[in-house]
């Protein structure tokens, strides 16, 4: 017998449909960013799939139970249901433990792949551990509350067996929110940590910190439903009271995934703006191969190239001169410091022949006998500064 969806079963329909739908893309999107965009899929993607199918059966138990009763006041309930919607009420708390468990050693995993500081592996290492070691505390607890456990449902209907004080897992579940909620924002607030001494701007350093950060979104949930924990201890009408629990419940590990799996869909969405055509189509320029961006006007200029081969000191950049005189096209390269000229666009330094730099000349005219014999090498190297000129953008 199926029951009418009455009262508050559109509410967990609602809630369960939505989140169920929004990780599953979250997700999807996630598997193709590591594995095909970045081509490095770890064990924290590994572990975000195991929590997102913990989730689908978390949400597939909680759809099921509104057919049952989820929702609904006992005393509009037939008596036979009572037992059925109790039973998939009671599987939804395992796997929303399991989920949230594997979530959150997820989160840990990615933050310790780009942790360097001892002190920093050493918070997550400590915050997962108490937080995975209380977890499984609390399933157990969960699962054993009733001998047998299914007189959790059956006792409703002449079942034998027993069950612990409903205040004890109502105690137990306001500390798992607690562990549960401390640990996602420690998880949050280490991201700033971490990039609080990288070498980038202000405006990037915020960026990422708050991308690494956004696992602590779902401890808003977490929060929320914190004043509803004690209907666990309903007994008289279970199904009905639980909503809330159930609701917030869905909405903590829905949006866990779903921003976990944000925060590692960068380099998904940096592919895909660089080849909408607002940003410019990369791919149907002729010249994207070339090192050297298409300039107009004049045809050399100090140009900006990365080159992750120069040394550290030059911060990974390369500062080239492009020169398109005459068939000799001289690329050369700044590789030291001096002072800019910014109006000529030229330094303020010594200018040595980049012919006799590449063949180590001394003289004038061992200079110029090396540039007959090597016509090719053509071109002028300076020292200067950080500061450059750019011929174009």
């Amino acid at each position: 017998m199926t029951v009418p969806i009455a009262e508050r079963g559109p509410q967990v329909l609602a809630v369960g449909g939505f989140f169920l739908a929004l990780s599953t893309i979250s997700i999807a999107l996630r598997c193709y960013c590591r594995a095909f965009v970045v081509k490095s899929f770890g064990l924290d993607d590994i572990l975000a799939v195991i929590a997102w199918v913990f989730f689908v059966f978390f949400c597939t138990f909680a759809i099921t139970g509104v057919y049952h009763g989820t929702g609904q006041h006992a005393t509009t309930l037939p008596p036979a249901e009572i037992p059925i919607g109790l039973k998939w009420w009671w599987a939804c708390e395992p796997v929303y433990v399991l989920s949230n468990m594997a979530l959150k050693f997820s989160i840990a995993v990615f933050l310790l792949r780009i942790a360097v500081a001892r002190v920093h592996r050493l918070i997550i290492w400590t915050t997962v551990a108490v937080a995975e070691l209380y977890s499984a505390f609390y399933f157990f607890l969960f699962v054993l509350q009733c001998r047998p456990s299914a007189y959790f449902w059956t006792q409703y209907t002449g079942g034998r067996g027993s069950c612990i004080d409903p205040t004890v897992t109502v105690d137990a579940t306001y500390a798992y929110s607690a562990i549960s909620c401390a640990a996602d924002w420690i998880l949050g607030i280490v991201p700033v940590f971490l990039v609080w001494n990288l070498q980038m701007n202000p405006r990037t350093k915020i960026v990422v910190a708050m991308i690494l950060a956004v696992g602590a979104i779902a401890s808003t949930a977490t929060i929320v439903r914190i004043p509803y924990v004690k209907d666990l201890a309903n007994q008289a009408d279970f199904l009905y009271a639980t909503t809330d629990v159930a609701l917030w419940s869905t909405a903590e590990t829905g949006i866990g995934i779903t921003a976990s799996a944000c925060a590692t869909l960068r380099p998904l969405f940096r592919n895909f703006f660089s080849r909408n055509h607002l940003m410019g189509d990369t791919t149907s320029n002729p010249t994207s191969g070339n090192p050297w961006p298409k300039v107009s006007g004049p045809s050399s200029g100090y140009i900006r190239q990365k080159n992750s081969s120069y040394p550290a000191q030059l911060n990974g950049e390369q500062y080239a001169m492009r020169s398109d005189i005459g068939a000799d096209r001289g690329v050369t390269t700044v590789i030291g410091g001096a002072e800019m000229d910014l109006e000529n666009g030229m330094g303020k330094g010594r200018w040595n022949d980049s012919a006799s730099k590449l063949t180590g000349a001394s003289s004038d005219e061992e200079r110029e006998d090396r540039k007959q014999q090597t016509p090719w090498r053509s071109g002028i190297m300076k020292t200067t500064t950080s500061i450059q000129v750019e011929a174009a953008k």
